[in-house]
């Protein structure tokens, strides 16, 4: 080996030796990830960083288009008419008129746990 390398060789040995208390708490923390499982996890989702980011995105955007319509229609930016009770039963039959619906309900459920338990405080 050459005198360089050794000089490398033997500043890295100083440095480990300096950082033992660091990467010791390095090593438990690299442990404990294997050990729940998290460490395989981070492995998978950097492995497949490039669609996880697109995934995101994606749900990013759609969330932006929901949250955008929910407040033009707040707003009063999109014209509500008036409507009979049989048109408002015959929305019912659309599958994404009973999801919202669905939604709403485990909302307003959350809502009143929510003040429940503060009143109850």
């Amino acid at each position: 080996m050459e005198e360089g390398g050794i000089q490398t060789f033997d500043r890295l040995i100083e440095e480990l030796t300096e950082s033992r208390e660091a990467l010791e708490q390095f090593l438990k923390l690299i442990n404990a990830l294997h050990k729940t499982g998290i460490l395989q996890f981070l492995n998978g989702v950097l492995m497949k960083f490039d669609e996880n980011l697109t995934f995101l995105a994606e749900q990013n955007s759609m969330l932006i288009r929901n949250v955008n319509e929910i407040y033009s229609i707040l707003a009063g930016k999109e014209e509500v008419k008036d409507i009979k009770l049989s048109e408002i039963v015959r929305e019912l039959n659309d599958p994404d008129v009973r999801r919202g619906l669905y939604l709403l309900l485990k909302l307003l459920k959350a809502i009143g746990s929510a003040n429940k338990e503060s009143q109850d405080q």
